[in-house]
């Protein structure tokens, strides 16, 4: 009984943003290569430096839409290394008239939202639900999907930024999933097989990546069509992710490499803005009450730990709490639709009981 009056204590934030996983301002693996001119001290601090501007600009495209980048560009003497936690260099390898070295750079998390805060950029770090991927490739009018020759299969998954926003999740190309699902299957809409196939991978989204590559005989060139759908809660919808100038749709080479870097990217800010679009549908704080029914009190603690985690700077006040249930009024300006992509990276969800009261449960 003791263990339960500690909550009559507890006080939590919900916030504009979600701070996503450290991993996301671990930037690893800066190649950095210069010329030696036999000051390995002045190399090294050079290195390091180019590294920092490095990392952060990779970061920068993580977490900030496009349109935003202007914004930052227009800033003058931005000291990147006090935004720097820590750094390690290693595979330095030093000869006679060249430097090289791995730089990978850890940056504060706490220093980087308040530097975009301070100068009104906006930043987006809410991470995703994994979405399982389905790349289809169509070459010479036949359909490749798990087999070791998808070129479209590989080079997507080598694209792919595991400490990004967006969490993708690529199964394995082998036979036992081309006996599970087939691309007839998912370009038919076969939501059954599709649906089986997801809970067998413990997933409850998939992204289908279809690319068709024909080789025009007349124009002597290659010919590129993409198409992405969203497939969830057996519904099927068009992803709108190319401009006009993304890729040529004709060309000499074939493009499957440069189009699956561009598809990796352009997802990546599909997910920034479809997290905006919601914010966007926020209106004034409102108090909502949310209850939860817990089993025990690990379960209990986890939900709070989730929360925590996710949330910050509006407060949530726990309001009772008993043997079974406990019980939160939330002030929020976040919408449900909002709190709920919160949540489900972590299994959770918000329903709806009756006006302005909710109950957390885990997603099946």
């Amino acid at each position: 009984m003791q263990n339960f009056f500690r909550y009559f204590f507890i006080f939590f934030f919900i916030n504009y943003h979600v701070y996503g996983d450290d991993a996301l301002y671990s930037i690893k693996d800066n190649q950095v290569f210069l010329q030696n001119d036999n000051n390995i001290l002045d190399l090294r601090e050079s290195a390091k430096f180019i590294a920092f501007e490095n990392a952060f600009s990779i970061l920068v495209k993580k977490i900030i839409e496009p349109k935003d980048l202007i914004k930052l560009n227009r800033l003058e003497d931005v000291s990147v290394e006090k935004l720097v936690n820590d750094y390690k260099i290693t595979n330095e390898d030093i000869s006679e008239i060249s430097y090289s070295a791995n730089i990978s750079v850890n940056f504060n998390q706490n220093l980087i939202l308040q530097f975009f805060k301070k100068n009104n950029i906006r930043v987006q770090t809410l991470v995703s639900d994994i979405y399982l991927i389905f790349p289809i490739l169509k070459k010479f009018n036949t359909f490749y999907l798990w087999e070791k020759n998808n070129n479209w299969y590989n080079s997507l998954k080598s694209e792919y930024d595991n400490d990004g926003l967006l969490k993708l999740y690529f199964p394995e190309q082998n036979h036992l999933n081309k006996l599970r699902i087939s691309s007839d299957h998912i370009l038919n809409n076969d939501f059954e097989t599709i649906k089986n196939f997801l809970k067998i991978h413990k997933k409850n989204k998939a992204i289908i990546i279809v690319l068709e590559e024909t080789f025009d005989n007349d124009l002597k060139k290659f010919k590129t069509q993409v198409d992405l759908s969203l497939l969830e809660d057996n519904y099927k919808e068009t992803i709108k992710i190319f401009g006009k100038t993304k890729y040529e749709e004709n060309s000499s080479t074939s493009q499957i490499k440069l189009v699956s870097k561009i598809v990796i990217n352009e997802l990546q800010n599909w997910w920034k803005l479809k997290v905006d679009d919601l914010e966007s549908q926020t209106e004034e704080i409102k108090e909502l009450f949310v209850e939860h029914n817990f089993l025990n009190l690990k379960k209990n603690i986890f939900v709070e730990n989730i929360l925590k985690k996710i949330f910050s700077n509006d407060e949530v006040t726990l309001t009772q709490i008993n043997s079974k249930s406990a019980y939160f009024k939330i002030l929020s300006s976040s919408s449900i639709d909002k709190i709920n992509l919160s949540l489900e990276t972590y299994g959770l969800t918000l329903k709806q009981k009756t006006k302005n009261i909710y109950f957390i449960e885990e997603i099946n």
